[in-house]
């Protein structure tokens, strides 16, 4: 038998199992050739010397099976030869058992059947292949070996030889049927997992495709919809700064809101998108928590109104301060699905309150944030699923939509260490109807004016030489205008090229590059550089250089510094984190003078 399960309805299991046979049996009949030379008559060492010969004629035939370039039509000549050849063989080796028989020895009937006994057990092995394969292999020597065991003196009379000899072929017959039914079973079930793994080979080659193809859309989405946001930031940024009537000065904080609101929201969503969830990390910053939630009112207020729902913020604490270290993208997002589910479910004519409390324990702040909504009530027995992905509750069903946005807050805040959940009606002010949707998390205290929002080490810096990559105007506009007022001589490249010529001159102390450009990218520029600073390594200082782009992912960020980037700054543009690079820059360079 083989060691391993070999599946003999293909061509390559077939020439398997048919060469370990003839190349295992060849040494065996060589030496059996040996023994019938030695002890037997030359006709008897014949029918050996033949047996040997049809073991070498079935290695044969599965060279010639190999060699068929139709391997359909090989599997089905090397089946039918094997058949004739085993079926000649096992006759042949049965003519053998019978000659020794008639020899006229005593010992030879021992001899005689231990041979039909062998090549039975030998032709057994076959059950798996065909019915017609194993009838040819079975039948002779158990005819040979009954034949053996009669007493033909007394052909009749049943002796114990007989019936041992008769037991024993149908025990083997017995199990080697009851073998086939295994065999079958085992081939089959190779053959299913086959196809199944085939099948999931070619499932797990389209999803790598589709991840592939998805990894590269939000690329694209990520800098096409930034681009222009960074645009609309940075001149909102700048529009604020210029003398405005009180109303002008309204419109312009709304324009800037929203659009670092929508900033912030783009991020999460494609954070979302990439599957990122999995492995998300907190990223706390010096955030004002009572601005946050003001800013998100004032953004959905519009559509509010639009659709007759009075949005609101209740300040459960005004002498409180709310400026702690936190995860703004997830506080935000949090709190936006949460108002959005509540401005969905709540018909026209209700209202929405966002209520914000807070108690100080120490240098730590408990947050809790209340959206309270006159919608449908919740049951009890589905408040648990309200923060289930795709769990439909009345309510739910009043939405429409999967119910990933409240599935997202409850990512969000068991993230941050917090708690979310539903209160009963009875905490809402407007009596038995509607729901108070919550979530609280403790955060340490901050202090307004950190690092991050101040511009440190600048005012009496040294001019600072800054060569910007970027071809898209609008930026190079919103760059500008974000170091109008810094001590920085702004030199800029509308391609990877230029960017390249210009650095060649020497004299600058940071590059701003972007990545996507024409003529030359900003990635190859990045190599170009380093390359041209190791040839002539000694001669130079190395240049800090940071990409400027859209495209922020970490694996887009561990990509940039392979190329030789130090960092990456992220766009729409954070001025802070700007500023906070450009000091650093001078101080490095005070420490080198």
């Amino acid at each position: 038998m083989l060691k391993r399960l070999t599946d003999v309805t293909q061509l390559e299991g077939l020439v398997r199992y048919s060469r370990g046979v003839a190349l295992s049996r060849l040494a065996l009949a060589a030496g059996f050739v040996l023994l019938l030379v030695m002890f037997t008559p030359w006709r008897i060492a014949a029918l050996g010397v033949m047996e040997f010969g049809l073991y070498f004629a079935l290695f044969l035939a599965t060279e010639l099976a190999i060699r068929d370039p139709d391997p359909v039509r090989g599997h089905r000549r090397l089946a039918l030869r094997s058949d004739v050849l085993m079926f000649l063989l096992v006759a042949n080796a049965c003519w053998i058992a019978v000659q020794i028989r008639l020899y006229d020895r005593p010992e030879t009937l021992v001899e005689s059947a231990l041979l039909a006994i062998c090549v039975l057990l030998f032709a057994a092995l076959r059950v798996h292949l065909t019915r017609v394969s194993y009838v040819l292999g079975v039948v002779p020597p158990a005819l040979t070996l009954i034949w053996i065991a009669i007493d033909w003196s007394a052909p009749l009379r049943p002796g114990p030889y007989a019936l041992s000899m008769t037991l024993f072929v149908g025990a083997v017959l017995l199990v080697t049927a009851r073998q086939q039914v295994t065999d079958r079973a085992l081939t089959r079930a190779m053959q299913e997992l086959t196809r199944k793994n085939v099948a999931l080979t070619q499932a797990v080659n389209e999803t790598r495709a589709a991840n592939r193809a998805k990894d590269e859309l939000l690329a694209v989405a990520s800098h096409e919809i930034r681009t222009p946001l960074n645009a609309i930031i940075g001149f909102g940024r700048a529009l604020r700064s210029e003398p405005m009537s009180p109303r002008q000065a309204e419109l312009a904080e709304g324009v800037l809101d929203g659009g670092q609101h929508l900033n912030r929201l783009l991020g999460g969503i494609l954070d979302l998108a990439r599957g990122d969830r999995l492995r998300a990390q907190l990223d706390p910053t010096s955030v004002d928590l009572r601005r946050i939630v003001r800013g998100v009112v004032r953004v959905w207020s519009g559509h509010a109104r639009a659709i007759g729902v009075t949005l609101s913020v209740d300040d459960a604490d005004p002498t409180l301060s709310f400026h702690v270290m936190a995860d703004l993208v997830r506080f935000e997002q949090t709190l936006v699905n949460l108002v959005s589910h509540a401005l969905a479910v709540v018909s026209p004519g209700g209202a929405v309150t966002v209520r914000l409390a807070g108690v100080a324990q120490g240098q730590t702040l408990r947050v809790l944030v209340d959206v309270i909504d006159t919608g449908p009530p919740i049951h009890p027995d589905e408040r648990a699923m309200m923060f289930e992905a795709y769990e439909r509750t009345r309510r739910g069903r009043v939405e429409g939509g999967t119910g990933l946005g409240l599935r997202i807050c409850a990512q969000n805040v068991a993230l941050m260490g917090g708690e979310i959940g539903v209160d009963p009606p009875e905490r809402a002010p407007q009596g038995p109807m509607g729901a108070v949707l919550w979530f609280a998390f403790d955060a340490p205290l901050a202090f307004a004016g950190t690092r991050a929002e101040r511009r440190p080490g600048l005012d009496a810096a040294d001019e600072i030489r800054v060569l910007a990559a970027e071809d898209n105007a609008a930026n190079r506009r919103v760059l500008a205008l974000a170091l109008e007022s810094a001590p920085v001589a702004l030199i800029f490249a509308e391609d990877g090229a230029q960017a390249l010529d210009l650095w060649r001159t020497g004299g600058f102390d940071l590059v701003l590059m972007d990545v996507n450009m024409p003529v030359l990218g900003g990635r190859e520029a990045v190599r170009e550089i380093r390359k041209a600073e190791g040839a002539r390594a000694g001669q130079g200082r190395r240049t800090p250089i940071w990409m400027l782009t859209a495209n922020v992912f970490p694996e887009d960020i561990e990509r940039y510094r392979g190329d030789g980037a130090d960092g990456a700054l992220r766009k729409p543009l954070d001025v802070a984190a700007l500023y906070a690079l450009l000091a650093e820059v001078a101080q490095a360079r005070l420490v080198e003078t």
